[in-house]
Protein backbone atom coordinates (compact mmCIF):
# COMPACT_ATOMS: atom_id res chain seq x y z
CA UNK A 1 0.00 0.00 0.00
CA UNK A 2 1.65 3.50 -1.44
CA UNK A 3 1.55 6.06 1.55
CA UNK A 4 0.08 9.63 1.18
CA UNK A 5 0.22 12.70 3.00
CA UNK A 6 -2.56 15.46 2.74
CA UNK A 7 -1.64 18.86 3.75
CA UNK A 8 -4.94 20.52 4.47
CA UNK A 9 -6.54 23.74 5.29
CA UNK A 10 -7.86 24.66 8.62
CA UNK A 11 -4.21 24.75 10.60
CA UNK A 12 -1.60 26.87 9.00
CA UNK A 13 -3.41 28.02 6.11
CA UNK A 14 -7.47 29.27 6.54
CA UNK A 15 -9.94 30.76 4.66
CA UNK A 16 -13.28 31.78 5.13
CA UNK A 17 -15.01 29.54 2.35
CA UNK A 18 -13.86 25.83 2.05
CA UNK A 19 -14.75 23.21 5.15
CA UNK A 20 -11.36 21.64 4.52
CA UNK A 21 -12.21 18.98 7.48
CA UNK A 22 -14.97 17.18 5.49
CA UNK A 23 -13.35 17.53 1.93
CA UNK A 24 -9.75 16.02 3.56
CA UNK A 25 -12.16 13.16 4.97
CA UNK A 26 -13.44 12.51 1.26
CA UNK A 27 -10.06 12.29 -0.37
CA UNK A 28 -9.14 10.12 2.04
CA UNK A 29 -11.92 8.08 1.26
CA UNK A 30 -11.07 7.90 -2.69
CA UNK A 31 -7.65 7.39 -1.87
CA UNK A 32 -8.39 4.65 0.36
CA UNK A 33 -9.89 2.74 -2.62
CA UNK A 34 -7.00 2.39 -4.79
CA UNK A 35 -4.79 1.49 -2.08
CA UNK A 36 -3.45 4.41 -0.64
CA UNK A 37 -2.89 5.27 3.50
CA UNK A 38 -2.97 8.61 3.89
CA UNK A 39 -2.22 10.94 7.06
CA UNK A 40 -4.09 14.16 7.38
CA UNK A 41 -1.82 17.18 8.69
CA UNK A 42 -2.61 20.68 9.04
CA UNK A 43 0.80 22.48 9.37
CA UNK A 44 3.76 23.00 7.42
CA UNK A 45 6.01 21.44 9.66
CA UNK A 46 4.28 17.92 9.59
CA UNK A 47 3.38 18.24 5.86
CA UNK A 48 7.36 18.92 5.50
CA UNK A 49 8.45 16.34 8.04
CA UNK A 50 6.21 13.52 6.30
CA UNK A 51 7.41 14.11 2.75
CA UNK A 52 11.03 13.99 4.29
CA UNK A 53 10.57 10.56 5.95
CA UNK A 54 9.76 8.89 2.56
CA UNK A 55 5.70 9.39 1.85
CA UNK A 56 5.52 8.60 -1.48
CA UNK A 57 2.60 10.93 -2.64
CA UNK A 58 2.12 14.38 -1.61
CA UNK A 59 -1.10 15.88 -1.80
CA UNK A 60 -2.50 19.90 -1.13
CA UNK A 61 -5.80 21.27 -0.79
CA UNK A 62 -5.32 24.21 1.42
CA UNK A 63 -5.82 28.01 0.64
CA UNK A 64 -4.91 31.16 2.74
CA UNK A 65 -6.85 34.09 1.44
CA UNK A 66 -4.60 34.76 -1.18
CA UNK A 67 -2.58 36.19 1.66
CA UNK A 68 1.28 35.26 2.48
CA UNK A 69 2.09 33.23 5.82
CA UNK A 70 5.37 32.71 7.66
CA UNK A 71 4.71 28.48 6.81
CA UNK A 72 4.77 29.70 2.69
CA UNK A 73 8.64 28.65 2.83
CA UNK A 74 8.54 25.54 4.30
CA UNK A 75 5.95 23.94 2.05
CA UNK A 76 7.31 24.93 -1.03
CA UNK A 77 10.94 23.43 0.21
CA UNK A 78 9.64 20.69 1.05
CA UNK A 79 7.48 20.00 -1.67
CA UNK A 80 10.72 21.12 -4.57
CA UNK A 81 12.72 18.39 -2.78
CA UNK A 82 9.54 15.60 -3.03
CA UNK A 83 9.06 16.73 -6.81
CA UNK A 84 12.60 16.70 -7.37
CA UNK A 85 13.05 13.10 -6.02
CA UNK A 86 10.33 12.28 -9.19
CA UNK A 87 7.59 12.08 -6.22
CA UNK A 88 4.60 13.31 -7.25
CA UNK A 89 2.23 15.99 -6.63
CA UNK A 90 -2.05 15.89 -6.40
CA UNK A 91 -3.49 19.70 -5.78
CA UNK A 92 -7.20 19.87 -5.04
CA UNK A 93 -9.44 23.02 -5.49
CA UNK A 94 -8.54 25.81 -3.91
CA UNK A 95 -5.17 24.98 -3.74
CA UNK A 96 -4.50 26.75 -6.87
CA UNK A 97 -4.99 29.74 -4.35
CA UNK A 98 -2.11 29.43 -2.69
CA UNK A 99 1.10 30.95 -2.48
CA UNK A 100 0.15 33.91 -4.51
CA UNK A 101 3.01 35.61 -4.21
CA UNK A 102 5.30 32.51 -5.25
CA UNK A 103 6.10 32.03 -8.57
CA UNK A 104 7.67 28.27 -7.74
CA UNK A 105 4.05 27.22 -7.06
CA UNK A 106 2.71 28.19 -10.19
CA UNK A 107 5.63 26.30 -11.63
CA UNK A 108 5.30 23.34 -10.23
CA UNK A 109 1.74 23.37 -10.28
CA UNK A 110 1.15 24.36 -14.10
CA UNK A 111 -1.12 27.12 -13.42
CA UNK A 112 -2.73 29.10 -10.45
CA UNK A 113 -6.36 30.64 -9.88
CA UNK A 114 -5.43 34.73 -10.43
CA UNK A 115 -6.98 37.27 -8.40
CA UNK A 116 -9.05 39.87 -10.08
CA UNK A 117 -9.28 37.56 -13.25
CA UNK A 118 -10.47 34.44 -12.08
CA UNK A 119 -13.63 33.16 -11.00
CA UNK A 120 -16.29 30.73 -10.87
CA UNK A 121 -19.94 30.81 -11.36
CA UNK A 122 -22.53 30.23 -8.43
CA UNK A 123 -22.18 26.49 -7.07
CA UNK A 124 -24.58 24.19 -7.76
CA UNK A 125 -24.79 21.21 -10.44
CA UNK A 126 -22.13 20.91 -12.74
CA UNK A 127 -20.94 18.89 -15.85
CA UNK A 128 -16.98 18.76 -16.76
CA UNK A 129 -16.07 16.87 -20.10
CA UNK A 130 -13.28 14.90 -20.13
CA UNK A 131 -10.19 15.35 -22.65
CA UNK A 132 -8.23 12.30 -24.25
CA UNK A 133 -5.08 11.46 -21.83
CA UNK A 134 -4.54 7.76 -20.20
CA UNK A 135 -5.95 9.10 -17.23
CA UNK A 136 -9.78 9.94 -18.71
CA UNK A 137 -9.93 6.63 -20.54
CA UNK A 138 -12.74 4.53 -20.24
CA UNK A 139 -14.51 7.26 -18.08
CA UNK A 140 -17.69 8.86 -18.19
CA UNK A 141 -18.28 12.64 -18.39
CA UNK A 142 -18.18 14.01 -14.76
CA UNK A 143 -21.74 15.15 -13.12
CA UNK A 144 -20.98 16.67 -9.76
CA UNK A 145 -22.47 19.53 -7.93
CA UNK A 146 -19.62 21.96 -7.64
CA UNK A 147 -17.71 25.26 -8.21
CA UNK A 148 -16.39 25.38 -12.23
CA UNK A 149 -13.22 27.28 -11.34
CA UNK A 150 -12.79 30.04 -14.78
CA UNK A 151 -10.11 31.62 -16.63
CA UNK A 152 -7.40 30.26 -14.35
CA UNK A 153 -3.69 30.90 -15.92
CA UNK A 154 -2.43 27.40 -17.19
CA UNK A 155 1.39 26.50 -18.47
CA UNK A 156 1.12 25.79 -22.01
CA UNK A 157 2.49 22.07 -20.85
CA UNK A 158 -0.81 20.83 -18.98
CA UNK A 159 -2.43 18.20 -20.11
CA UNK A 160 -5.82 19.43 -20.24
CA UNK A 161 -8.12 16.65 -18.31
CA UNK A 162 -11.64 17.93 -18.11
CA UNK A 163 -12.72 21.22 -18.79
CA UNK A 164 -15.96 22.78 -18.77
CA UNK A 165 -17.48 25.76 -20.91
CA UNK A 166 -18.41 29.53 -19.61
CA UNK A 167 -18.79 32.79 -21.73
CA UNK A 168 -17.91 31.04 -24.99
CA UNK A 169 -14.73 29.60 -24.34
CA UNK A 170 -13.54 26.33 -22.95
CA UNK A 171 -12.13 26.40 -19.36
CA UNK A 172 -9.28 23.81 -17.70
CA UNK A 173 -10.57 22.10 -14.49
CA UNK A 174 -8.04 20.03 -14.36
CA UNK A 175 -5.11 19.10 -16.00
CA UNK A 176 -1.60 16.74 -15.62
CA UNK A 177 1.87 17.38 -16.20
CA UNK A 178 5.29 16.45 -15.81
CA UNK A 179 7.57 18.94 -13.55
CA UNK A 180 10.53 17.32 -14.15
CA UNK A 181 10.93 13.70 -13.48
CA UNK A 182 7.66 14.08 -11.35
CA UNK A 183 4.34 13.56 -12.11
CA UNK A 184 1.69 16.12 -10.72
CA UNK A 185 -2.21 16.58 -11.33
CA UNK A 186 -4.48 19.43 -10.42
CA UNK A 187 -8.22 18.92 -9.94
CA UNK A 188 -9.80 22.33 -9.40
CA UNK A 189 -13.10 20.07 -8.40
CA UNK A 190 -13.84 19.58 -4.88
CA UNK A 191 -15.35 22.34 -2.80
CA UNK A 192 -17.04 20.85 -0.32
CA UNK A 193 -18.73 16.80 0.52
CA UNK A 194 -21.12 17.04 -2.67
CA UNK A 195 -18.66 16.77 -4.97
CA UNK A 196 -17.65 13.42 -3.56
CA UNK A 197 -20.88 12.19 -3.79
CA UNK A 198 -20.77 12.03 -7.49
CA UNK A 199 -19.60 8.49 -8.53
CA UNK A 200 -18.00 10.27 -11.57
CA UNK A 201 -15.85 12.73 -9.77
CA UNK A 202 -14.90 10.02 -7.60
CA UNK A 203 -13.89 7.81 -10.79
CA UNK A 204 -12.02 10.85 -12.08
CA UNK A 205 -9.92 11.34 -8.81
CA UNK A 206 -8.54 8.01 -8.24
CA UNK A 207 -7.86 7.85 -11.91
CA UNK A 208 -5.83 10.52 -11.22
CA UNK A 209 -4.38 8.82 -8.52
CA UNK A 210 -3.55 5.69 -10.08
CA UNK A 211 -1.59 7.33 -12.68
CA UNK A 212 0.54 9.59 -10.35
CA UNK A 213 1.36 6.64 -8.44
CA UNK A 214 1.99 4.73 -11.86
CA UNK A 215 5.35 6.09 -12.43
CA UNK A 216 7.22 3.87 -9.86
Amino acid sequence: MADAVLLSGGGDFVDPWHPFAETAARIVDVLAETGVRTTIVDTAAAFAAALGAGARLAVVQASNDFAPTPHDGVVIDALATHLGAGRPLLAVHSAACLFADRPEWERMLGGRWVPELSYHPELGPARASLAPHPITEGLAEVEVVDERYTALRVSPDAEVLAWHEEAGARHPLAWARRHGDARVVYDALGHDARSYESPTRRALLAAEVRWLLAAG
